[in-house]
């Protein structure tokens, strides 16, 4: 029978506090996302700060994949308290939501940073093809959309 682990990796801890203060830089430098983005999209430059979001998002994502990983193959410490009690579970609960928001919200800014012209072509080849489909093809498609039935 292994021995109980009593404290995390040296690897976890790393992967911990990476994380922690890339998280308290990608808050920092995160004003003014929505014109960097505009800015990007429109083909101007985009501040220095923006790359940095940007850059550091990516990390905080890469990293926190990493610790899911590293936590999956070794484990984590038995948490300190009554098994099965409140302050147990609400530890496990507050831990799974830190590692859902590490991972989601890294990706959901590299959606919108990275997919925002992907967006544009999707939704362009959605309304040429409903435009064949009304022009072209004659089948009344388009008029679905259009009016309720």
């Amino acid at each position: 029978m292994a021995a109980q682990r009593t404290g995390y990796s040296g690897v976890q801890i790393a992967l911990h506090w990476g994380i922690a203060l890339l998280v308290v830089l990608n808050w920092l430098f995160g004003e003014g996302m929505g014109a960097a983005l505009r800015a990007q999209l429109g083909g101007q430059p985009v501040p220095v700060s923006a790359n940095a979001h940007v850059a550091f998002g990516l990390a905080v994502l890469v990293l926190a994949a990493l610790r899911l990983g590293v936590r999956i193959t070794q484990g984590a410490p038995v948490p300190p308290g009554v098994p099965g009690s409140l302050a147990v579970r609400a530890a496990g609960w507050g831990h799974a939501a830190l590692y859902v928001m590490v991972i989601g919200v890294p990706l959901g800014g590299a959606l919108v940073w990275f997919g925002a012209n992907l967006l544009m072509l999707l939704a362009g080849g959605h309304a040429a093809v409903a435009l064949w489909h009304n022009y072209v093809m004659r089948d009344g498609l388009l008029a679905r959309m259009m009016r309720a039935r």
